[in-house]
Formats: structure tokens, sequence, C-alpha cells
């Protein structure tokens, strides 16, 4: 199934579930407003304390009536009060109605439930008995509250009148009294709304999420020259062909540059043999003809010579054929044999006893080439360090020296093979430009990393990360 049409059914039946919970749960007439939102789910609740109120009274004297307006009042956590409909207060602390309350409970108005009945007729039924919608809201008041009223019948056994009047529920805020907000429904209602959005996106976005991360770090490797990618997705959407897509492509590239390097590699091996039958004809014709008419022929010779060497070294560091486990090296050793092998004084600050995981041959070529190069171009500027630190479960192997340094720009091209930088390097100075390419090669071919950068206030340092032996 396509991903575009997995998203819209999903989303489809989130909305469908989410409409039947708040069907279920809400039952909110057609006419919507905020207080029918709010007073929709308590109806029922207020207009039945409301009738049993109005029962209530037909059984109990009027000076009773404060106790049941104080029982409502603890148990909803509201203030209650008792009006007539002529504007006189029959129960409840004393208070002063607002104008806009007066207005919307019709206090002051003419009785709604007509004369009393005349004398040798049955009064009529009232318990429970209310007009056409009793309830109302209104926001009024200094500081405002939340005022709502129903319309009751009062009686009393004291008396034979039967007196319309007005219930009142006062609270702050809607959420200070369980009459008028009942949070327990909404806050089932939020969850299992959220439980239904989780379980239906969560495990969708975290295989999605999931497989782009392999995609990333999967074209972070190749972008680093790690084409043996293994993305491990079994996939039917665009997911699924972008993966397959990077495996084709990685091999793809693989085969490219595994068979530039092999070519770069024969190149060399085959010049090998015609320069060194050069050298030796010219070494024959030393002994029959002045050196100076030479000279020149010998120079060029030799250069050719040096960059077949460096193709040779880059093309070995480059193709691994099966690659080898790494070794326990001791740094220390490794490295003063190779600067006695270079004829370079280098001062070597290393402890005796460390150790890293690494191919001896291909760190040897990689800080041959390092010493070499600093020798080359800072050899007289001062002298030649390398020094090696443990670091959070990782050895950093540190060459520096006092020369001119590089560029900042240059600094991550200079890895590149066949990559000279014109304001260092120039065919005169020495150098193709592959020393360092080998470096980076043999490093990681060891499976560490390199990083240069200059130093101040001059110099250039080269930083060898390899895992702890």
């Amino acid at each position: 199934m396509k991903l575009p049409l997995k998203i819209l059914l999903l989303a489809a039946t989130n909305l469908l579930l989410l409409l039947l919970i708040a069907a279920v749960f809400l039952r909110l007439p057609s006419g919507l407003s905020w207080d029918s939102l709010i007073l929709s789910p308590s109806e029922d609740r207020i207009l039945s304390s409301a009738r049993l109120l109005a029962l209530d009274f037909e059984r109990t004297p009027i000076s009773q009536r404060d106790s049941l307006l104080n029982r409502l009042q603890q148990e909803f956590g509201a203030d209650v009060y008792l009006f007539e409909n002529n504007g006189e207060q029959l129960a409840g602390k004393p208070i002063t109605l607002p104008e806009a309350v007066l207005v919307a409970t019709g206090i002051g108005d003419r009785p709604r439930f007509g004369p009393p009945p005349p004398d040798g007729f049955d009064r009529p039924p009232h318990s429970g008995t209310l007009p056409e919608d009793p309830l109302f809201h209104i926001k009024a008041g200094q500081p405002p509250r939340h005022w709502v009223g129903v319309h009751i019948p009062i009686s009393s056994p004291d008396s034979q009148q039967i007196a319309p009047g007005v219930l009142l529920f006062v609270t702050d805020s809607w959420f200070a009294s369980s009459l008028f907000f009942d949070f327990r429904p909404w806050l089932a209602a939020i969850s299992i709304a959220l439980l239904v959005t989780l379980l239906c996106w969560v495990p969708f976005l975290r295989s999605l999420t999931l497989s782009i991360r392999k995609l990333t770090n999967a074209t972070e490797q190749i972008a680093e020259g790690q084409f043996d990618v293994q993305l491990g997705e079994h996939r039917s959407d665009e997911l699924g062909q972008l993966s397959q897509a990077i495996h084709r492509m990685a091999a793809r590239l693989a085969q490219l540059v595994h068979g530039q390097k092999r070519f770069l590699g024969d190149v060399a091996h085959e010049l090998c043999s015609p320069i060194a039958r050069i050298q030796f004809a010219l070494g024959i014709l030393e002994q029959k003809v002045e050196e100076s008419a030479l000279s020149d022929l010998q120079e060029d010779v030799q250069h050719m010579s040096s960059l077949v060497q460096e193709l040779l070294q880059f093309s070995k560091a480059s193709i691994q054929q099966s690659p080898s486990p790494l070794e326990t090296v001791n740094l220390r050793q490794l490295t003063d044999e190779t600067a006695q092998r270079e004829g370079v004084c280098v001062a070597v600050q290393i402890d005796p006893s460390l150790c890293a995981k690494a191919h001896p041959a291909s760190l040897n070529r990689a800080l041959s080439n390092l010493i070499r190069n600093a020798s080359r171009y800072a050899g007289d500027a001062g002298p030649i360090e390398i020094t090696a630190v443990r670091q959070n479960g990782h050895v950093r192997l540190i060459v520096t020296d006092h020369g001119p340094g590089l560029p900042e720009a240059e600094l991550d091209r200079v890895t590149a093979p066949f990559y000279r930088p014109e304001a260092s390097r120039t065919q005169e100075s020495g150098g193709v430009g592959l020393g360092l390419a080998i470096v980076k090669s043999c490093v990681e071919a060891c499976q560490g990393s390199l990083r240069l950068r200059n130093r101040q206030p001059h110099g250039l340092e080269v930083e060898i990360t390899l895992k702890v032996g």
C-alpha cells in the first residue's frame, strides 16, 4: 500500500473514532453555545436537585429552609439562594442581586404560577412541575460571578399558598463547583481520545521515523566512502523503494570507486618496470657522457618514480580486499621505529604502556607520511612533536609542527587525492597531493578518524583517533 494512502486511511480512522467519542460523551443539543457546552452535561443534575428541593419544601417548615440550602451548598460547593418571584429572599445568606440577574430571572414580575386555587378546589399538582426552559445562566456582579437559576414552585406545610420562586446557584468559576462542571467525564473523554490517537499514530510514526533514520545513516556512510551499507528495510511503500535505490546506488558507487582505485594501482604498477629500465639506461649513459647533460633527465625520471610510488601506496591503502582484524599496537614503540626509519628528529611524548587497536602496517604508513610532510614543509621552523593521550575510551595520537599551517578553508579538502593548496604546495616544493590522502585511507583502515587544525600562532596539528588497545 502506498504511503499517502496509508496516511489518509489512518487519519480518517482517527477522525471517525474521535467523532464517535464526542457524540457519546458530549450529547449536546443542536443549538451549540458556550453555555450549552458547559451546562448540558449537568442540566439533568441541577433540575433533579431543584425538584427534590421543591418536594422537601412541602414537608419542611419555613424556619428550616436555610438548613436545606446549606446541605446543597456543602454537597456541590456553590452558594445557594432562594428568592420568591416578587423579589423577597426566602433562604440563604442575605444578598443583593445584580440588576442583570433580576432581569434574567424575572424576579419582581408577576407570579408565573398564577393565583392560589379557590376554596373547595384541590391544589394542582406542583411537585417537580417546572415551566418550559426553567434553567438559565448569566455572568454578572463585581467581581463577575456565574449565576445559574432554576424556577421552582415554593410551598410549605405551614401555608396552602404555592409561590413561584427562583433557586440560584452561584460560583466564581465553573470549575469551583461539582454541580456546574463535573470534570470526570471530560477527563475520561480526553484520555480516551489521546489514547486512541496514540494507538493509531505512534506505531506508524515510529516505523516511519526509524526507516528515515536508517536511510539518513546509510547516506551519511556513503558520503564518507563506506559503500557496504545494510539497511534491512522490507517495506512495500515509497520508503522501501528508496531503500532499494540506495542499495543499488551504493553498490554501483562501490564498483566505480573500487575500479578506479584498481585501475590507478594497475597503472602505477605497470609504470614501475619502464621507469626502472629508464633509470638503468641512464646509469649506463652516465659512464659515456657528461653528468651535467643528464641531470635534468634524471630529475624528471626521479619525479616520475616518486609519483608512481605514492600512487602505489595510495592504491594499497584504499583497496581492502578483506578487512583483517585489528591488533593491539604499542604506540610508543611504533612511533620510535617510524621516526628512526624516516631519519627525522621527532620529539615523542607517549606513555610506553599506551596501546591502541590498529593495523600496524597501515598506522606505520600514516605516521611515515605525516612525519615526511612535516619535515618537508615545516622542518626548519621547529621540532616535530608526537603525543598521545587516552580519553573517553579512545586514543588521540597527535602530530604537530611549527610551520605555516594551511588556510582554514583548505583543512577539510587537503585529504582528497591529488589536492594541493596552491599557496603552500607546488611541484617545485615537492608532493603530488597524495600524502594526506594516503594518511586518511590508512587511518580509516584502522577504523579511526582523522582531523586537521591550525595551531596558534602558527603550525599544523594532525589528530588521529583510534580505539584503546
